[in-house]
């Protein structure tokens, strides 16, 4: 029999041993500094930065919220909010869940929210965003109208094991196109590689 103890991000112990005891696992937490735009409040004249480590509902979905998955159950999350001029605003967050099937019922959730998202009034578009972690796609959502576009959302999402990650970008007008998924999309493959770190499981 195999038992599996969790402490901190520093990995797993195994335990051998039908009489070994059963510990419970301690919550993981998000590494200080652990995100990369975790440090922008102190150097930013322009922009203005939040960093919250209390739990907060996934930064994506902005115009129905109400269809987010609930995260209440995260071990640990850290998010980062940025706000500047003309309705701009940016955001990075990591989410631990308690496994990785508790993280692919948040990512399946987003999905089905997004989907659910669209109206006439409201251009909601997910495709996967390729080899990110164990699994990726991107979202978009638009507010159109017969003359013209409103405020578009463009965001990344990605899984590696139980934590989930989200770059989610808006802009106050303009057309959604690839090259709008230019930073979303570095930021996440560069943060995909340390997900391990945060999980603290592979």
């Amino acid at each position: 029999m195999i038992k599996l103890v969790l402490s901190g991000v520093a990995g797993a112990v195994l335990v051998f041993g039908a009489t070994a005891p059963a510990f419970a696992a301690a919550p993981r937490e998000v590494p200080k500094g652990f995100l990369k735009y975790e440090h922008k409040k102190a150097q930013d004249k322009y922009m203005s930065w939040e960093v919250s480590d209390k739990a907060q509902p996934l930064a994506l979905l902005t115009d129905c919220p109400a269809k987010r998955p609930s995260v209440q159950k995260a071990e640990d999350s850290r998010t980062v909010n940025a706000s500047g001029d003309s309705d701009y605003r940016y955001a990075e967050q990591v989410v631990i869940m308690p496994s990785p099937a508790a993280a692919q019922q948040v990512m399946r959730g987003l999905r089905a929210g997004a989907a659910s998202c669209a109206t006439k009034r409201l251009a909601v578009k997910t495709a996967s965003a390729g080899k990110l972690g164990d699994e990726a796609f991107t979202f978009s959502a638009q507010n159109v109208s017969k003359h013209s576009l409103g405020g578009a959302e463009r965001a990344v999402v990605v899984r590696k094991g139980s934590a989930v990650l989200v770059y989610s970008e808006f802009t106050a007008y303009g057309k959604i196109g690839k090259h709008d998924f230019t930073k979303p999309l570095a930021d996440a493959r560069a943060m995909a590689l340390r997900l391990c770190q945060a999980a603290g499981e592979c």
